[in-house]
């Protein structure tokens, strides 16, 4: 039986997702995220708003269903794009040419 989270629980989750490690698999970018005692995996697509659809806990997994907001899902995605860029090549410390 699937389940629908209640909004409260929702925006605490999706807020704590702008942090998580995404990894990519074959459902989409994923992550789990810790909210009150719940282990929830979010997941986001190239053409859906991202969404949670389990929970594990003390008793196993339950089948949860959240969509974010379009407000969230821009801020998931905005936090993925920021994560994938590369690191800026490092600045030098000294004015001294290198080849001198």
């Amino acid at each position: 039986m699937t389940q629908r989270l209640d909004e409260d629980t929702a925006d605490k989750v999706f807020a704590a997702a702008v942090t998580a490690h995404f990894t990519s698999t074959n459902l989409g970018q994923t992550a789990s995220v810790w909210v009150d005692g719940y282990d929830y995996r979010i997941i986001i697509t190239p053409n859906y708003l991202a969404f949670t659809d389990c929970r594990e806990g003390y008793g196993g997994t339950e089948f949860t269903f959240a969509s974010a907001t379009p407000q969230q899902d821009r801020a998931l995605r905005a936090a993925l794009r920021g994560k994938a860029a590369p690191a800026p090549p490092p600045t030098r410390t000294t004015g001294r040419d290198r080849n001198r």
